[in-house]
C-alpha cells in the first residue's frame, strides 16, 4: 500500500493531466454532435472488431467440437432422407431412437491388402449391428461386420468378396461394381451389356436391390469404357466417390425392413 502511494504521488502530475484531458474530452464528446458522433462510431468499430478476432480465434479452437456437431448431423440428415422413403415406418422411428444415424469416426483403415477392413469407434450399445451399410461423405464405404460393445469392424468396398449392386445413372441399367485388388481409389463396373450407351463421366450409384444400402448412395465415376467385339459386356473402370485415404468419419444408417429382406435371401440361398 506504501508502494502504491509513493507512486501515485511520484506522478501525480501526470495523473491529474490524464484525468483533466479524460474530463475535456468527455466534455467535448458530449456537447458536440459531430464529434460525439465520430466518438461513438470508433468506439463500435473497434469494439466489433475486437470481439469479431474473439469469436474468430474461439471458433478455431472449437473446431473439433463444430465437426463432431456437423457429422452427428450429417447422420440424422441422411438417416431422416432415407426414412421419407418408407412412411409406414416414420412413426416407430420418431419413438425409437435406435433407428437413427449412426455417426462414426474411423481409427483403422486397410487399403492395400487384396481384403480391406476398416475400424470404428462406435458398437453395439450405440446401435450399430452387423450388415448394416455403411456410407462415408462423398459415397459408400462398407458393410458392418462384427461389433463389440464399443467398436465394430466394416468389411470395405476394396475387398475381394465386396459386390455392390449398382446402377448406370443416365440409363438406369442394373450392373455390379468389384474391387479387383488395385488402386484403392479406382473400381471395377460389371455386367453392364454393351447395347447400353456409357462415356467417361457417367455417374455410378447404388441401386437399392439389397438390404445394405438405400438407393442412389454415389459409388463412382466412369473414367475408362473399353469394349471387345465379341464381349458381352463392357470393361468399365470407375473413380470411387470415397477416397480412402482420407476417410475419417463415416455414416451407418438402419434400412427399414432389413432383416425381413436378409430372411428371405437366406433362405434362398439353401433351396
Amino acid at each position: 500500500m506504501e508502494r502504491l502511494l509513493q507512486f501515485l504521488y511520484k506522478y501525480r502530475t501526470f495523473i491529474l493531466l490524464l484525468v483533466l484531458e479524460g474530463i475535456c474530452f468527455w466534455i467535448i464528446v458530449n456537447s458536440n454532435i459531430y464529434h460525439g458522433a465520430k466518438y461513438f462510431t470508433s468506439s463500435n468499430r473497434l469494439v466489433a472488431t475486437i470481439v469479431s478476432a474473439s469469436d474468430q480465434v474461439g471458433d478455431y479452437f472449437d473446431l473439433t467440437n463444430q465437426n463432431k456437431r456437423l457429422a452427428e448431423e450429417n447422420a440424422r440428415l441422411r438417416q431422416r432422407l432415407l426414412n421419407l422413403t418408407d412412411s409406414v415406418f416414420m412413426a416407430e422411428l420418431l419413438l425409437d431412437s435406435s433407428h437413427l444415424g449412426v455417426k462414426a469416426k474411423v481409427i483403422d483403415n486397410s487399403l492395400f491388402f487384396r481384403n480391406n477392413y476398416l475400424t470404428i469407434n462406435k458398437g453395439s450399445i450405440h446401435g450399430v449391428e452387423s450388415g448394416m451399410g455403411v456410407v462415408g461423405p462423398d459415397g459408400i464405404v462398407g458393410q458392418v461386420l462384427n461389433t463389440t460393445e464399443n467398436y465394430a469392424t466394416i468389411t470395405s468396398i476394396l475387398h475381394g468378396k465386396s459386390m455392390v449392386s449398382a446402377n448406370h445413372m443416365p440409363t438406369g441399367t442394373l450392373c455390379s461394381v468389384v474391387w479387383k485388388g488395385e488402386d484403392p481409389l479406382y473400381a471395377n463396373l460389371e455386367y453392364l451389356p454393351r447395347h447400353i450407351s456409357i462415356a467417361p463421366g457417367d455417374l455410378i450409384s447404388t441401386s437399392g436391390f439389397n438390404s445394405t444400402y438405400p438407393e442412389d448412395e454415389m459409388i463412382g465415376v466412369v473414367t475408362e469404357v473399353h469394349l471387345e467385339d465379341d464381349a458381352t459386356f463392357y470393361d468399365v473402370k470407375i473413380k470411387l466417390a470415397t477416397n480412402f485415404y482420407s476417410l475419417t468419419h463415416v455414416y451407418l444408417l438402419y434400412l427399414t425392413g432389413q432383416e425381413e429382406i436378409d430372411s428371405l435371401n437366406s433362405e434362398l440361398r439353401y433351396e
